[in-house]
């Protein structure tokens, strides 16, 4: 009798967990009227390119295939979004239809620095993809690809959406990453939700093979309708300038400004009379917020600043000193930053030993080599705490405590007034590294 509860239980588990299966399996989305209401929307694109008469046969032609990719339509009118390099240094572009119709297209503007390009077709009858809105778009969210990889047309892939706000190398672009199959030939075409509205531009892979291996990401399409308005108002593109130089807030840095995350970016340079030093924005200072938007990591305060128009104003959310507070910065044009010198203070001495390491005066022609206008340099390092903090030889110590060295005479100063124990920030620049922050343990 016990052994044939015990069966029961089992054969009701067993049909309880199938019948689920068979519900979850029934409420995967059906994309069938989604591909169907989306391909007309969508184009292949290919190119030609001049070449070299020297590398060609007689009677050959001086014109050759170019790069191909994908593209969509925003506009009744013809208006085709895709990526800046799938037209990048071209001669002819074209536009395959989704009828199969081959049409020449004008290049109206790019944006290499968003990897964006704005194209026209001729014609009014065109069916425009309608724009989604990646910000509220959530990770996890199921999302389509629509493309012509290694030239197949109209290549349907499915995914979800994996993560946003990815920085991949550029410095304006908050890729969002996706788990879809993208490839060669997948460039410039259109991420889709589910309600068939276009949220991205489907632009790189991250692959040993040159396949996909569901690293795949997209320029959210905010960004690039931001910049399809400027290159349709102005022909350009003009971005935000703020003038500093940044690095992530790791954990040690954190702990000493009292804060219990990481997030934010870490000033570790003030570029001379720009926006930022007007502001009164100093190195050393962690920003948290802009305009009450957190900072999930430093990649993200180029993103923000680049979309803000010159003359704007926007309020920054700071941790100076282990104290919040407020600054109002006036958002400078990116042509704007110059990077001046200063004059040094002379010493007396010729170097200063301290925790293991020795320092001098920074020689003018490192100075000018490197572009700082400050600082002392370490000439020889062993074992010890300024090891130990990540200091070498070579380096140039720019502050120390956020206090500023301008030379070896300052620079002993300030090694008086440090405490006997803790922790101290020291702002360190390195050749072909730049700046950037590290600690210090004292004991």
């Amino acid at each position: 009798m016990i052994q044939m509860r015990r069966f029961s239980l089992v054969l009701i588990f067993m049909l309880s967990t199938l019948v689920e299966g068979v519900n979850a399996a029934n409420n995967l989305p059906d994309f069938v009227e989604l591909v169907e209401n989306a391909q007309p929307s969508v184009v292949s694109i290919s190119t030609t390119i001049k070449v070299s008469r020297r590398n060609l046969f007689p009677r050959q032609p001086g014109i050759s295939r170019g790069p191909s990719g994908s593209g969509f339509l925003i506009s009744k009118d013809g208006y085709v979004l895709t990526n800046n390099h799938v037209i990048d240094g071209v001669e002819e572009v074209f536009v395959r239809l989704h009828n199969g119709r081959d049409v020449e297209a004008e290049i109206v503007g790019t944006d290499a620095e968003t990897d964006i390009a704005l194209l026209k077709v001729k014609g009014k009858q065109y069916k425009p993809f309608k724009i989604g809105d990646i910000e509220n778009t959530k990770v996890g969210s199921w999302v389509l690809a629509i493309g012509a990889p290694f030239g197949y047309d109209q290549t349907v892939t499915a995914g979800i959406i994996s993560a946003k706000g990815r920085s991949v190398g550029e410095q304006y672009i908050p890729y969002v990453q996706t788990d879809v199959a993208i490839n060669p030939g997948n460039s410039g075409g259109p991420l889709i939700d589910m309600n068939g509205k276009v949220v991205g531009i489907n632009s790189k892979i991250l692959s040993t093979s040159g396949g996909s291996n569901g690293l795949s990401f997209s320029i959210p399409i905010d960004l690039a309708m931001d910049v399809v308005q400027q290159i349709r108002d102005s022909g350009k593109v003009i971005r935000g300038y703020l003038g500093v130089n940044y690095q992530e807030v790791d954990r040690r840095m954190a702990k000493w400004s009292q804060l219990d995350s990481t997030q934010g970016a870490l000033i570790n340079g003030v570029a001379q009379d720009s926006p930022a030093m007007k502001a009164g924005i100093q190195n050393g200072d962690i920003v948290l917020e802009v305009d009450n938007r957190r900072l999930k990591n430093a990649a993200e305060l180029p993103f923000i600043i680049g979309r803000y128009r010159p003359g704007s104003k926007a309020n920054f959310t700071i941790v100076r000193e282990k104290k919040r507070i407020n600054l109002e910065v006036l958002i400078g044009s990116r042509d704007g930053g110059v990077v001046a010198s200063a004059e040094q203070t002379p010493s007396n001495r010729d170097n200063i030993d301290w925790l293991g390491a020795t320092f001098k005066e920074l020689p003018e022609e490192i100075a000018n080599r490197q572009n700082v206008s400050h600082g002392v340099m370490v000439t020889d390092i062993e074992r010890g705490a300024a090891f130990d903090a990540g200091i070498r030889e070579g380096d140039i110590i720019q502050s120390i405590q956020l206090t500023t060295i301008n030379s070896l005479t300052e620079f002993e100063k300030v090694l008086q007034e440090l405490p006997e124990q803790g922790s101290i920030p020291i702002l360190v620049n390195r050749p072909n590294a730049g700046s950037q922050y590290l600690i210090l343990d004292m004991e």
